[in-house]
């Protein structure tokens, strides 16, 4: 049975005769294993590969981590939970990386996407980005991964884009050639032999036109969303798209925040990492400390131990993990990115200022303000338009939010 391991624990080990593991009840997946000569740190789970839906068990992967003289328990949980996602991701610690030396002129389309996404990583991009392209390979474009580079014409192409958009929609389609695009173009970038390619294939794909995603819940039906989120059954997820609301979080961050990033005290949630590759601290209003507290007593009661602010259970190992769905049946496209859209609206409207706006949300501040403003020594303002903010969606709510 697992066990909450201590480092006094780990350090009083010791080999009895027969090889052993003592697997920590606080991070699942990681364990002691103790060996006549040695005792070590490793990582056990699953690996599951292949498009959303579709996912196959490959094997189960064991990885040591390291040994229990070269790092703490604290550092073997924190890089456990780490490798544990990439698992989870479908990527195996233990495998070998691709050849470095191969020239891109011979590249498989599946290699060329690899190679694309390892240059993503040392790029710094956001890990779900790339694990989206490589599962739209997969699902899209599944008779092209074996293919040689070099033999996916233009005219083949087009054909692609055309049996996409009928099959999955126009906006998956497009989807499905920028990743081609983006990942061509990065072998033509490092290819040694430039007549060894030829041009982008994708360069002949004329792409679907797509309707900008400007839908928003309007001030006068949010009471209405309001009240049916309140009887939502799962306090978890009522909580979960109150928050939503209030912080105009991506979808994909707030289903993830872990508790251990959570500083009521200093009204913040940090978050390490956002989208854009910095870290976030995301200022609380007074309203959201108690949303954000509730929800920290639900999860308490309903999943003990679980170190996200959204725990649920996964469906197909029964195993707790943070919430993978924002998507509701009671509320059909009312939920997710529209709450982002929704925010942002409402704090036009209040007349928050624009670039503070921006920083609430984590975008991107245009021109030379970017370069000289510094979210982090603006946090005291920030909270107070925060609040402002909460003011604002709680007067729109009325007369829901009486009864809250």
């Amino acid at each position: 049975m697992p066990e909450r391991l201590t480092e006094a624990r780990v350090k009083a080990l010791a080999f009895e005769g027969k090889p052993a593991v003592v697997r920590d009840a606080k991070v699942t997946g990681l364990l002691v294993a103790v060996n006549k000569t040695s005792k070590s740190y490793k990582v056990q789970r699953d690996l599951w590969q292949g498009p959303r839906g579709r996912r196959v068990l490959v094997k189960t992967v064991r990885h040591t981590l390291g040994g229990t003289e070269e790092m703490t328990l604290d550092d073997a949980r924190s890089r456990a939970l780490a490798v544990l996602d990439q698992i989870k991701r479908g990527i195996d610690p233990n495998a070998l990386p691709p050849d470095a030396s191969g020239d891109a002129g011979a590249w498989t389309v599946r290699r060329m996407f690899e190679e694309y996404g390892a240059d993503m990583r040392a790029r710094d991009c956001v890990e779900r980005s790339i694990t989206d392209m490589m599962e739209r390979l997969d699902r899209y474009l599944p008779k092209w991964g074996n293919l040689p580079i070099t033999e996916v014409k233009r005219s083949a192409a087009r054909e692609e884009h055309r049996r996409i958009t009928a099959n999955h929609g126009a906006t998956t389609a497009n989807k499905a050639m920028r990743d081609f695009r983006a990942a061509y173009n990065f072998a033509l970038k490092v290819v040694d032999d430039p007549d060894a390619l030829p041009g982008n294939p994708v360069a002949a794909v004329t792409f679907n036109k797509e309707r900008a995603s400007n839908r928003v819940i309007m001030p006068e039906d949010l009471a209405d969303w309001w009240a049916r989120v309140q009887a939502l059954p799962n306090p978890l997820r009522r909580d979960m798209h109150k928050l939503g609301l209030l912080s105009g979080l991506r979808p994909g961050t707030l289903v993830g925040i872990r508790r251990d990033w959570v500083r009521l005290g200093d009204g913040a949630i940090s978050i390490p990492r956002m989208k854009s590759g910095r870290s976030f601290d995301l200022p609380l209003s007074g309203h959201m400390v108690e949303v954000v507290g509730h929800a920290m007593a639900a999860g308490d009661v309903l999943f003990p131990g679980a170190p996200w602010l959204f725990p649920s259970r996964s469906s197909k190992t029964g195993e707790v993990i943070a919430t993978q769905v924002w998507k509701e049946k009671a509320l059909p496209s009312e939920t997710g990115h529209i709450l982002r859209h929704t925010y942002r609206t409402v704090a036009q409207r209040t007349g928050i200022d624009r670039v503070n706006a921006r920083l609430l949300l984590d975008h991107t501040v245009p021109g030379i303000d970017g370069v000289y403003i510094h979210e982090r020594a603006l946090f005291d303002t920030l909270l107070a338009e925060q609040e402002r903010m909460t003011a604002a969606i709680l007067a729109l709510l009325e007369p829901s939010t009486t009864t809250d």
